[in-house]
């Protein structure tokens, strides 16, 4: 096993190299890419960082995120709305299981201690292909499960129908014949307020765990950036009941930034945008993008997917700034 020590830790700049290690990467996704963080950037107005974790001059492994500064605290964090940043490996060229886990964890170390020592505080959600967190815990972070929903597609859409739970069927069914109609359209403004209105007209209104206005900036940034697609459930007599803005990447979509009126809850406008979408998508894999709260998770499960965790850690200098963010994450989990 490569000892700690025998890594350097240097910032990475953005732009096709990178792009390139996230493309082969375990763990990458396109949430790590040069164009997401971009975005991220624009819509938060604050600074994006890489680190990368080098042994004889090869990245091997890496970490991205924004770095927020508040008074004397420096934070390192994966990027409101977006799904998974965090750590990201080289894949190791060896058939032996004993090989990837020494290269991997050793790395992660690495950047584990040069993290601790850089920021007061940090949270990450890394990917579902990261499945060993072991080092985290073991530095005295905080590891915490999380889940999502994802549907292989395949290309006979009537399997797919037929796996869908059958409320779930009936309420795409109600919808068409209620007149319900499924269109694309561009509107980041119309998403802020369909967002707004999950959150305002619930029995018990609350605040949204990302600022709507945020949310605004950030679609209509990765729409300028050719990133998403974002699609409507309409009413009979015009009014929007449901949006989406999907994610692409290679082979799978996202369903990135969701919206519902609820004066239309019982329509079934939701799963039949949903479904709409799936039927008539050509990505391989479909990504719910988060099954953490009851309600939604009861709602997306409907579509039959696969139920995957994924792992959010995060670590702070100070125990009680530790507790004090273990409890805003918790609050904030969707």
């Amino acid at each position: 096993m490569p000892e700690p020590d025998s890594f350097e830790i240097a910032d990475v700049i953005a732009g096709e190299a990178w792009d390139g290690f996230v493309g082969t990467a375990v763990g990458g996704t396109a949430f790590s890419t040069t164009a997401w963080l971009r975005c991220a950037r624009e819509a938060t107005g604050c600074e994006d960082r890489i680190h990368g974790c080098y042994r004889r001059g090869e990245l091997v492994a890496a970490v991205s995120g924004l770095h927020l500064s508040k008074r004397y605290r420096s934070q390192l964090v994966t990027p409101p709305l977006l799904p998974h940043g965090g750590f990201l490996h080289r894949p190791v060229d060896s058939d032996n299981p004993a090989r990837w886990e020494s290269a991997r964890n050793s790395s992660a170390s690495s950047l584990i201690r040069f993290l601790e020592t850089r920021y007061s505080s940090v949270r990450l959600t890394h990917s579902p292909e990261l499945v060993d967190t072991r080092e985290f815990s073991w530095a005295g972070w905080d590891v915490g499960p999380r889940y999502t929903y994802r549907l292989p597609l395949p290309a006979d859409r009537q399997e797919l129908w037929q796996r869908l739970e059958r409320r779930t069927r009936t309420a795409v069914r109600k919808a068409e014949k209620e007149g319900y109609r499924f269109r694309r359209l561009d509107d980041p403004e119309l998403v802020r307020r369909q967002y707004e209105l999950v959150y305002s007209s619930s029995p018990n209104p609350g605040r949204p765990p990302v600022e709507s206005a945020l949310v605004e900036r950030f679609a209509r940034a990765a729409s300028d950036a050719g990133l998403t697609e974002m699609y409507v459930a309409e009413s009979p007599s015009g009014a929007i009941a449901a949006a989406v803005v999907f994610a692409r990447a290679c082979r799978e979509v996202f369903a990135w930034v969701a919206g519902a009126d609820p004066a239309f809850r019982d329509s079934g406008a939701a799963s039949f945008l949903y479904w709409r979408f799936l039927e008539q998508t050509t990505f391989q894999t479909f990504d719910f993008v988060g099954a953490n709260i009851r309600g939604i998770a009861l709602f997306k499960r409907g579509f039959a997917g696969d139920l995957v965790p994924y792992f959010h850690t995060q670590g702070c200098r100070s125990r009680w700034l530790r507790g004090l963010t273990s409890l805003r994450t918790a609050l904030g989990t969707r």
